[in-house]
């Protein structure tokens, strides 16, 4: 398994998706500090369930967050090959 973890910063609001029964967000979020500068900056979130409705109602846009989740390369539309992660867990994080 890919499991990750990752400080990440919300740049875009949430796409809703349905996919079969599962009401699914998808959210654009980016790591807060490049290391390399040919290294991907972006990242995917599927979120469903009690997360997405928990994302909904105390997250947005400009927020820092902590994700638990599993990494993944596979497309789920159109073949497209970007990174995401299907997120398991998520804890808000404060910048002082």
């Amino acid at each position: 398994m890919n499991h990750a973890v990752f400080v990440v910063k919300v740049v875009d609001k949430p796409v809703h998706l349905n996919f079969k029964e599962y009401k699914t967000i998808e959210i654009k979020v980016q790591f807060p500090i490049l290391r390399q500068k040919d290294s991907r900056s972006e990242l995917t979130l599927l979120l469903w369930g009690d997360y997405r409705n928990d994302f909904l109602k105390y997250y947005k846009v400009q927020d820092y967050l902590i994700i638990q989740g599993t990494l993944t390369l596979k497309g789920y539309e159109n073949g497209e090959n970007k990174p995401k992660v299907i997120v398991k867990r998520i804890y808000p994080f404060l910048l002082a």
